[in-house]
């Protein structure tokens, strides 16, 4: 019996020691964890900063980017607006020639107005550089005021749409060299100054065929509707350039392009 009643006891003075040990063992535990789970937490935190430093950075340089394309844009534009609305001017005077052919000086008028204004053609070509950069590389995601990325993609489709309409004045102004070849004798443009053409007397066309310059009077006057459509929705592309500078630059603090 005694050795069993010293046994017990014994079991006794072991068992509080053993509760307090797991009970340190616990807390060790448990502040190990705590430590673990606040440095992960934390360097999840400071990672997340890192990265939303990073964006913010990239998207201040893609927006100076746009601000310099903008800018290229609007002058571009207004040197192709003010261009067409001079052809356009002598477009008409042409087609007032071909509307009085009894003239006197309808053939030297007719290669005047022709050449000068109907022989080359600029349009609206833009700098996608910063849009293109946006869309293959998702930095669209980047730009977090949903105004300025709205107006981004609402002037880019414009200008997409400005593009288009190229084409088709493109095609318009080819028809006319189409006619022009068959009808002026080229000879003439090596011999005379353009200015000097009205006043020449001698000058004849290369084919005299009525119904050839009614042709090419019908496909002036097709060249002309499309240039006068193309600087409306130009001169709609040039405001909504002008908008979204200024919107850019006050919302990135963007005095200067760079």
């Amino acid at each position: 019996m005694g050795d069993a009643d010293n046994s017990k006891a014994t079991d006794k003075k072991i068992l509080p020691k053993q509760i307090d040990y797991l009970k340190k063992k616990f807390k060790d535990y448990f502040f190990d964890f705590f430590m673990l789970f606040l440095a992960v937490t934390l360097g999840f935190f400071v990672n997340n900063l890192s990265d939303d430093r990073s964006d913010r950075q990239r998207e201040k340089q893609y927006m100076n980017s746009l601000v310099n394309d903008l800018i290229n844009d609007t002058t571009q534009i207004r040197e192709i607006h003010s261009g067409i609305k001079n052809r356009i001017a002598g477009i008409d005077s042409l087609l007032r020639v071909l509307e009085n052919q009894d003239q006197e000086n309808f053939i030297s008028n007719f290669y005047y107005f022709a050449v000068k204004y109907l022989n080359s053609a600029s349009f609206f070509s833009g700098s996608d550089r910063t849009i293109s950069q946006l869309k293959s590389s998702g930095g669209l995601r980047l730009i977090q005021k949903i105004s300025i990325s709205d107006s981004i993609v609402n002037y880019y489709s414009l200008s997409e749409n400005v593009k288009y309409n190229t084409e088709f004045c493109l095609d318009e102004f080819n028809k006319i060299l189409d006619y022009e070849k068959e009808i002026l004798y080229f000879k003439y443009l090596r011999i005379y100054n353009i200015d000097s053409i009205p006043h020449q007397k001698d000058l004849k066309l290369l084919v005299y065929d009525q119904v050839r310059i009614n042709q090419f009077y019908n496909q002036v006057i097709s060249y002309l509707s499309s240039l006068l459509n193309y600087n409306l929705l130009i001169s709609e592309l040039k405001n909504e350039a002008e908008s979204l500078l200024i919107l850019v630059k006050e919302s990135y603090n963007l005095k200067d392009a760079s």
